[in-house]
């Protein structure tokens, strides 16, 4: 008899022990690397803009462009005026105002410098360093004679093909118990 119970106190004793050291040693405390990691970046998704071309008084196509910025989480808490607005107004100064892309001669597009100066540009406008990217999904042109035909096999010429992949989706946080 004082074996089985022997034996019972000891299964006891490792099965505790066993408790407490997975407990102990098994999951680190996740506030002590909470300081070391960043906060994920923020990303604002402008829809799809249509920007006029003109030439010589006339409209002669459009530019398709659609594009995200990486922002800062925490000067974007400040800002009050939504960014795709702020966005779109760049993308206005640059393609329809300053005329940086040449339809003629599509081969020479700087996209890192056009991407440069959308970033340096809202920066500058928003006097705080809160673009940290700029990420181009679509570019593309459409001229006015391609959109009269009505034809459907006809489809926008690309200038920009595939430099930045669309940003991620949001991870739906809820709690886990």
């Amino acid at each position: 008899m004082i074996k089985l119970l022997a034996t019972g106190v000891w299964i006891l004793v490792l099965t505790l022990g066993g408790v407490f050291a997975a407990a102990k040693f098994g999951n680190p405390n996740p506030d002590d690397h909470k300081a070391d990691v960043p906060p994920p970046p923020q990303y604002v998704q402008s829809e799809t803009v249509t920007l006029p071309v003109v030439t010589e008084g006339k409209v002669s196509g459009y530019f398709l462009v659609r594009s995200t910025l990486v922002v800062d989480d925490a000067l974007m808490k400040e800002i009050k005026v939504p960014m795709p607005t702020f966005l779109t107004d760049q993308l206005y100064t640059l393609l329809v105002g300053d005329k940086i892309l040449d339809l003629k001669d599509k081969g020479k597009f700087d996209v890192a410098a056009f991407k440069g100066r959308i970033k340096d540009g809202l920066n500058a406008r928003l006097e705080k360093p809160l673009v940290k990217d700029v990420l181009i999904e679509q570019m593309d042109f459409i001229s006015k004679e391609d959109i009269e035909a009505k034809d459907p096999s006809r489809k926008p010429e690309r200038i920009v093909v595939n430099t930045d992949p669309p940003p991620p989706k949001p991870v739906a946080t809820g709690a886990s118990h």
